[in-house]
This record gives structure tokens, C-alpha cells and sequence, in this order.
């Protein structure tokens, strides 16, 4: 039996007299396309930093595929098949779009410092391929601060796919996005999930898109799992809708 993508359990972590995550348990299978939902405050983008190594919990362990983070730095944790995005996009805005994607592939080499012309020319077809799953190939050559939110969104999206990850933390992947922006990019998020066998956990706030794209979600409130199920279950919780109606967290 294969052991799952992500296994947290017990997953502290404090700043100050704040409970940012409060003995967190999390199972997500390989393949899963899971969402993680809640308030403000429910400690749903700490979870996400502990798991990529941005942030060292108190207490608790996190397994990926079965391997033991631990104290991981977040190039360490890249290196176990783990890639991630942020809430503000983290691209490099005064160079192409082009440049931007191979210098994600020239940092997955190991060989970030070497910058010779025949080493940059034999990336192009990978960084092309990348370019054309995300649908960016026609902008290869734009400048990155003349293109659209929502292109460097999906830009960003790529950088980390040249990492050739297997587990995909994405924060806030639509936000400050179009309602259209947010479908063609979940849209796109999805397509390519399932086509290279990945595995998705992601934050979001439009209930939109995560009953869309979720097979499963896990609910946060307080820095713990509130509640854990496949959307239709969610959507007829009624403690669930409360928390949100509410404001909890």
C-alpha cells in the first residue's frame, strides 16, 4: 500500500500567546485535490508554511510520502517533491516571462550559479514546454510588469511546476483575480494536475472555485480541523456555514 502525499500529525505551532495551529491531524492521499478552508485567522497559511518549510512548528511531524521533515529548510523541502506558491506573486517583474521561466529551470539544476550560453540554450525546449502547458507561450517575450495579474499568477504557477514537484501548495491561487481570471486559472490548475499525476493542496477563499476543483476539504478554525469531508458533505454542514456566517476565527 502507498503511503500518502502529506501526513501531518499533532501539528503545533505558537507565536506568542497566539495558537496559530492547535494539534492539527491532516491525511492527503496520492493523487487528492484538497482544499483548506476557514476564516481569517484559522491557521489555514501557517499550515502551509510548516508544510513547505517556510515555518518550523513547536510540536507535531510532517511526512512527505512517507519521509520525516524535519527542520527542513524550504529548498530542502523543494527537493522532496514539494512546490509551492504564495499569496503575492513572487515573479521577477522586470524580466520576460521567457527569462522568468528558465530561471526557475536553471535553480532546479543545481547549477543556479552557472550562467554560460550553451548550458541557458539547452533549457529552452523544457522552458518552452512549460511555457505552452501554462498557456504563456504567446507572452514569452513580454515584459512581466506588462502582462496581467492574472498572466503572472499563471506564470508563477509554471515557475514552480519547472521544479518538477509532486505536491502542490498553493496559497490564495486566485486572489486579487477576475471572476473569469479565477475559473480559466483553476481551470488550468486542474488540467494540469490530472495530466501529471500531482497532488493539490490548496487555500482558498472563493467558495466558487474550491467546490469546483476540491475532492475533498478541510475545514480550519481557532488553528484547527473543524471539519473534513467531500464538498456535498460541507456544503450541508450546518456548523460549517455557522463559522463563516458567524465570523469565528
Amino acid at each position: 500500500m502507498s503511503q500518502p502525499a502529506l501526513r501531518v500529525r499533532g501539528l503545533h505551532k505558537e507565536f506568542g500567546r497566539f495558537v496559530a495551529l492547535d494539534s492539527v491531524d491532516l491525511t492527503v492521499d496520492e493523487g487528492e485535490i484538497r482544499a483548506i478552508i476557514g476564516p481569517n485567522g484559522a491557521g489555514k497559511t501557517t499550515l502551509i508554511n510548516v508544510l513547505g518549510g517556510q515555518i518550523v512548528a513547536d510540536r507535531g511531524s510532517v511526512e512527505v510520502a512517507g519521509r520525516r521533515l524535519n527542520r527542513q529548510h524550504p529548498h530542502q523541502v523543494a527537493k522532496l517533491g514539494v512546490g509551492r506558491t504564495y499569496q503575492i506573486s513572487s515573479t521577477l517583474r522586470r524580466m520576460t516571462v521567457f527569462d522568468n521561466m528558465l530561471c526557475a529551470h536553471n535553480a532546479v539544476s543545481g547549477k543556479w550559479f552557472s550562467l554560460s550560453a550553451g548550458r541557458l540554450r539547452k533549457m529552452e525546449d523544457a522552458v518552452l514546454a512549460d511555457l505552452k502547458a501554462i498557456e504563456l507561450d504567446g507572452l514569452a517575450d513580454q515584459v512581466v510588469d506588462d502582462i496581467s495579474h492574472g498572466d503572472r499568477k499563471r506564470l508563477e504557477f509554471g515557475m514552480v511546476l519547472a521544479t518538477r514537484p509532486k505536491v502542490l501548495l498553493l496559497d490564495e491561487p486566485t486572489a486579487g483575480m477576475g471572476l473569469r481570471e479565477r475559473h480559466e486559472l483553476i481551470d488550468l490548475v486542474l488540467a494540469v494536475t490530472r495530466e501529471r499525476g500531482l497532488t493539490l493542496v490548496f487555500v482558498e477563499h472563493d467558495i466558487d472555485v474550491v467546490f469546483k476543483a476540491a475532492e475533498t476539504i478541510t475545514v480550519m478554525a481557532l488553528g484547527g480541523v473543524f471539519a473534513e469531508g467531500k464538498p456535498e458533505e460541507i456544503a450541508a454542514n450546518s456548523a460549517v456555514q455557522d463559522i463563516y456566517l458567524g465570523g469565528t476565527g
